[in-house]
């Protein structure tokens, strides 16, 4: 075996190398941001959503997210686990937001 070929092996073994790690580099940085479809609940009527959250008493609490889409009203509860139930943070209406 050569010079030029022992270089040509080289570069094909770095490469498969660099591809490795950029597939596990994409990996990495799309797991967090993946959603899943189990989260969601669609009907006609609502759309009920959970979602990781910031603030209130807990850092990262989850809440849960409910559309009614007859009213356009969006209301957020947050769990109070002292009190083992869900309480509404906030309702904002969609027309408000976005227009007619």
């Amino acid at each position: 075996m050569n010079r030029i070929q022992t270089a040509c092996f080289c570069l094909i073994a770095s490469a498969f190398v660099l591809c490795a790690i950029l597939v596990v580099r994409v990996d990495q940085q799309s797991a967090p941001n993946a959603a899943h479809a189990d989260q969601v609940i669609a009907m006609p009527a609502f759309t009920m959503m959970t979602a990781r959250t910031r603030g209130g008493q807990d850092d990262g609490e989850e809440s849960l997210f409910v559309l009614d889409n007859n009213a356009g009203v969006l209301v957020v509860y947050a769990p109070n686990v002292g009190r083992k139930q869900i309480e509404p943070i906030q309702g904002i209406r969609m027309a408000d937001i976005f227009g007619k």
